[in-house]
């Protein structure tokens, strides 16, 4: 089953901006080359019609080949987490896949202060489980 997908061409806003930051702040492979475009040129060309708030910055028939740089996480202060997935190609941030951990955690895009690595996460179960067995 192929998603839809939205066209739109909108500049990317502030709060964006600093998530796409923190996930190369977070790679999963040197990021190095991807740091140079300056982020606040980034547009919005797309996104996907499920609902979620995933954000195409190429569009979609100009993805293949794209490579995962960073895969993180957004917890919410009601319990919900999302996953996020920056993209990249040749140098280029291409898109940020925003997608659900629960039914429709995915459909309202995260605020920086709510960006947390899986180790973070780990850390915190782990530490919440040891505090219930005691």
């Amino acid at each position: 089953m192929r998603l839809k997908y939205a066209r739109m061409d909108r500049a990317i806003s502030p709060n964006e901006v600093k998530v796409v930051q923190w996930l190369l702040d977070h790679p999963l492979l040197d990021a190095t080359l991807y740091r140079l475009q300056p982020l606040e040129q980034l547009r919005v060309v797309g996104g996907c019609t499920c609902g979620c708030t995933s954000l195409h910055f190429k569009p979609v028939e100009q993805l293949r080949g794209k490579k995962m740089l960073a895969d993180e996480l957004a917890l919410y202060p009601d319990g919900q987490r999302a996953g996020l997935i920056l993209w990249g190609l040749e140098g280029e941030i291409v898109m940020l896949e925003v997608y659900d951990c629960q039914p429709g955690s995915s459909h309202r895009f995260p605020d920086v202060s709510n960006l947390c690595t899986w180790a973070e996460l780990g850390r915190r179960d782990s530490q919440l489980s040891k505090s219930n067995e005691g």
